[in-house]
């Protein structure tokens, strides 16, 4: 039994069932709409406020009919792409339509797997001997430049062999080819950590053509959070990052960004969102602009949040999501027992962490064409659990309370969602498989 939490009808209990089904030469994990849990998220209107800035920024949307997603009209499946990787965490394409993918592996390797599936036996880029490894540390994500194809300029984030530091490096490589091992001079971002959990990992590229990067608090043992990080302002810890590659050699800060150094007020300029937990995957929804991210729980809600585009590129302030000072929507933390929720950006969806399900894994909202019903429908899963669901993205943006829907039944270890330059979508397990989404046939 799992409880959600909704913003405006309470807690509901639900039982969450599943199926899993293994097809003969091809391993297949598929969930029927008559096997559907429809747990009932927080679609929280965003009003988000700022306690340091007296003007807020805007989120509405303008309403639409709902519900638009009907899970009764789509069945998904999730076939075996490819297995036997050593401990994937992430798969992301180059945006050059070349006819590869590329998984990285936490160790420090990123290989490139073809539209078939063939992993190629040389990797496009082995640095082993730069990445402290654990249990949340190693080489978590790749970004492409958007020119890529024409400048071959990449970014890695990386934990550092040398002190877990989180690191943001940049490299030479060509469309499914072999990069050079040696990063480009000076590294583009170090950030010091003061434990090996809740570093967050993710790194992409926005719309802006902007690089954004995922950091976590810091860690520390329960209650959470013991350094305060979450709401230290000065820190680059506990934020979403938002960074210019594209100035010069060194990393500077966009002029939108929402604390520029002439009008920081104590904040890293870097700071693009802040009050987040541990970020580990995060997503732009490649219609909208929208950044979805998915930032794992303390003690007892999983997160969702969104970040509209645009808003913050008039210089206004950074969303503050938060962590530690709220947990979920409305739960104060031990941190800040009388803290008033109503100052803080709320999730756009939130779940209880009641076994099996620990550790959201964020993914992506659907553009593909592959499961058409799915289209506008923000995946998403838990590491815990493997059950997959789909949020309608749309009503979320409007403000409205509407369902999560369960779509799939997958092995427990999914730590990423991926997606391919045709927007179709991947799952990760960390037991080393790679499953692509697709619609079950009827």
């Amino acid at each position: 039994m799992i409880q959600i939490r909704t913003r405006r009808q309470g807690l509901v209990a639900l039982c969450m069932t599943a199926a899993m089904l293994v097809a003969a030469g091809t391993s297949t994990l598929t969930l029927g709409a008559e096997d559907d849990a429809t747990p009932e998220p927080s679609a929280a209107v965003a009003t988000s406020v700022d306690p340091e800035a007296s003007a807020q920024p805007s989120l509405s949307a303008e309403p639409t009919p709902f519900p638009a997603f009907d899970p009764a009209t789509v069945s998904v499946r999730a076939d075996l792409f490819v297995e036997g990787l050593n401990a994937p965490v992430y798969l992301t394409d180059d945006g050059t339509s070349a006819q590869c993918v590329y998984v990285v592996e936490r160790g420090g390797i990123v290989r490139v797997v073809e539209s078939d599936g063939f992993v190629r036996p040389k990797p496009f880029l082995n640095i082993s001997k730069l990445v402290a490894t654990g249990p949340e540390q190693g080489l978590h994500a790749i970004a492409f430049h958007p020119g890529f194809k024409k400048n071959g300029r990449f970014f890695v984030h990386y934990n550092a062999r040398l002190n877990g530091a989180s690191v943001v490096a940049e490299f030479r490589g060509k469309p499914c080819g072999v990069a050079r091992k040696k990063p480009v001079k000076p590294f583009r971002l170090t950030v010091e950590q003061p434990f090996p959990n809740n570093n967050g990992g993710w790194i992409g590229f926005g719309p802006d053509g902007y690089l954004y990067v995922a950091l976590g608090d810091g860690g520390g043992v329960s209650p959470g959070d013991p350094n305060g990080i979450g709401q230290t302002k000065s820190s680059p810890l506990g934020k979403m990052l938002r960074l210019d590659v594209d100035s010069g050699r060194g990393t500077r800060t966009p002029k939108t960004n929402p604390y520029p150094p002439k009008k920081k007020k104590g904040f890293n300029p870097l700071t693009w969102a802040w009050g987040l937990r541990d970020p580990r995957r995060a997503s732009f929804d490649r219609k909208t602009g929208d950044l979805w991210i998915g930032d794992v729980g303390q003690d007892r809600f999983e997160e969702v949040n969104r970040v509209p585009k645009g808003v913050t590129k008039k210089g206004g302030p950074a969303l503050n999501f938060g962590w530690s000072h709220v947990e979920g929507e409305s739960t104060c933390h031990t941190n800040a027992p009388d803290c008033d929720p109503s100052l803080y950006q709320p999730p756009a969806y939130t779940y209880d962490k009641v076994p099996p399900h620990r550790a959201i894994t964020g993914g992506y909202v659907y553009r593909g064409e592959a499961i058409p019903e799915l289209d506008g429908v923000y995946l998403f899963s838990d590491f815990a659990s493997g059950y997959i669901w789909g949020l309608d993205a749309a009503a979320v943006a409007a403000g409205v309370d509407v369902p999560a829907h369960q779509l799939l039944a997958a092995p427990s270890g999914l730590v990423s969602f991926g997606e391919d330059d045709a927007g179709e979508l991947y799952v990760v397990s960390l037991d080393g498989s790679v499953y692509r989404l697709g619609a079950e046939e009827s």
